[in-house]
This record gives C-alpha cells, sequence and structure tokens, in this order.
C-alpha cells in the first residue's frame, strides 16, 4: 500500500510539473472562460473551461500540501469554487424537456456529482449548498447497480442534512460504514479504514471511483464524514490507514474561503439565470 500512495504522489508531481498541462488546464482554460462568460452561446465553453481550470487548480494546490505547504489549500479552494459553479451552472440552463421520466435529471456524471460534493465538505465549502440539494434529491432507484460511492455521497449529504439515511443494501461495501454511524467507535474507524482501501483501489481506469486527480491521495471520503459528523456535534474516531497520515491527512485549511474573481463571476452567472 506503501508503494501505491508513493506511485501516486509521483504521478501528481509529474502532472502538476509538465508544462503541456499548466498550459491545457490552466493558461488556455483561463482564457477560455474570460472570453466565454457572459455569451449564451457559448455556455458549453464556460462549463468546460471551469471545470478543468478548477481541476488544476484543485490538484496543484492539495499537491503542495501534500509537500507541507498549508497556504496551497487556498488555490484547492478555488478549485473546488470553480468546479462547484461548472456543474451548477450546467443543471440551471437544462431546460425541463431534458429531464426524461425514469432517466437522471443530471446533466453531469454522478462521479462529477460525487467528487465534488466530497470535496465541499472536506474543505467546507460555503456555497456548496446547492449541489449538496440536487445530489441528495436523486432517487434511489435511477443509481445503477455498482454506483455504491456516488449513491453512499447521496446517504452522506442526507445525515449532513439532518436526514435519516437509507440503509440499502446498493451501497454496496459502504453500507457497513454507515451501519456503523452510531455504533462502536473502533468499529467505525474500522470500516472507515476499508473504505480508504477502496479508495486506493479505485484511482486508475475510467469511470474507477476515485481516477480524479485531486482525489486520488485525498483521504476525501474520511474528511468528509469528519465534517458531517463535527456539524452534527458527533466525534469521530481516529483512522488508522497510511491516507490519513499524509499531509492531506493531517493538515486542514486555516483560513478563511479564498476570494477569486472568476469565480465570483461564474457565481453571479448562476444568480442571474
Amino acid at each position: 500500500m506503501t508503494d501505491r500512495i508513493l506511485s501516486l504522489r509521483r504521478q501528481l508531481q509529474e502532472w502538476s510539473a509538465r508544462p503541456a498541462n499548466k498550459k491545457m488546464l490552466a493558461q488556455d482554460q483561463e482564457a477560455q472562460l474570460r472570453e466565454s462568460l457572459g455569451d449564451p452561446k457559448r455556455r458549453p465553453q464556460v462549463y468546460l473551461a471551469a471545470w478543468m481550470l478548477g481541476t488544476w487548480k484543485l490538484g496543484v494546490g492539495l499537491g503542495r500540501v501534500l509537500e507541507g505547504d498549508g497556504d496551497g489549500f487556498d488555490e484547492a479552494r478555488v478549485g473546488q469554487a470553480l468546479r462547484r459553479c461548472s456543474l451548477l451552472l450546467r443543471e440551471r440552463h437544462q431546460g425541463p424537456g431534458q429531464r426524461r421520466a425514469g432517466a437522471t435529471k443530471l446533466p453531469f456524471s454522478r462521479l462529477h456529482g460525487a467528487w465534488t460534493a466530497l470535496l465541499g465538505l472536506a474543505l467546507h465549502d460555503p456555497g456548496a449548498d446547492p449541489l449538496y440539494g440536487l445530489l441528495r434529491d436523486e432517487p434511489e432507484s435511477t443509481f445503477a447497480e455498482g454506483e455504491h460511492m456516488p449513491l453512499f455521497v447521496r446517504e452522506l449529504l442526507a445525515l449532513h442534512a439532518g436526514q435519516r439515511p437509507t440503509l440499502t443494501p446498493r451501497l454496496g461495501p459502504y453500507h457497513e460504514a454507515l451501519m456503523h454511524w452510531h455504533g462502536d467507535g473502533r468499529v467505525f474507524a474500522q470500516r472507515l479504514a476499508d473504505l480508504l482501501d477502496l479508495h486506493l483501489e479505485g484511482t486508475q481506469g475510467a469511470g474507477a471511483p476515485f481516477d480524479d486527480i485531486p482525489c486520488k491521495l485525498y483521504p476525501v471520503e474520511a474528511l468528509a464524514v469528519r465534517a458531517v459528523r463535527d456539524w452534527l456535534e458527533l466525534p469521530t474516531p481516529k483512522i488508522d490507514h497510511p491516507l490519513m497520515h499524509t499531509n492531506l491527512g493531517q493538515m486542514q485549511p486555516t483560513r478563511p474561503w479564498p476570494q477569486d474573481e472568476l469565480v465570483r463571476r461564474l457565481e453571479q452567472e448562476l444568480q442571474r439565470r
């Protein structure tokens, strides 16, 4: 497991240091976003540019935290806000005619929604409540077999809202963690550590639950659980897992949520529609 973490760490370092990635994901997407914002005909470009630029900032920012630079949380939080705005704008611009009975109403992938919700909880995103509501309201029947992690996120968001979660076998390996939410702390901690084992197994391959550069080494589900339990004034037991022993598991943001011009403009776009 330690070898896997070291390998993922090298991948993140190489990804962040590659000039072509910086040009394509940061410089080009920022230019695209500035050119496209406010033009209804270029909405798809806004969605994509905000998501890609957000991915860059999240990955680079969390990479800085991994190396011990706590200021990287500011960059990561801006990236989180960009990706959150990308998803919310997609949903806002979706017409009622595109919402078919019996099909998911979300105009973005469930994995994208789940990653953004987990990161929002872990990073204490003050603007994520509308996204949480969208994901929380998705009917269980619309989840495909094998969508264990997004369904877990739905139930975690239900707990965050003070609701009772639905403990269904469709949660797969996540069922046990929720079953022990109010149980023995040592058992609950072990179930969360088991989920982090699954996290590491799910970092490769298209459609893998954690095949997202910012999430690969960030124990985001454990930190999201802790954030929800803090919100509910419940203690969270110590989780003994290698992902929790890195700076990403040990360090937390200490400053207020950062301000960013592009995020402000995207949020204004959301308010206008």
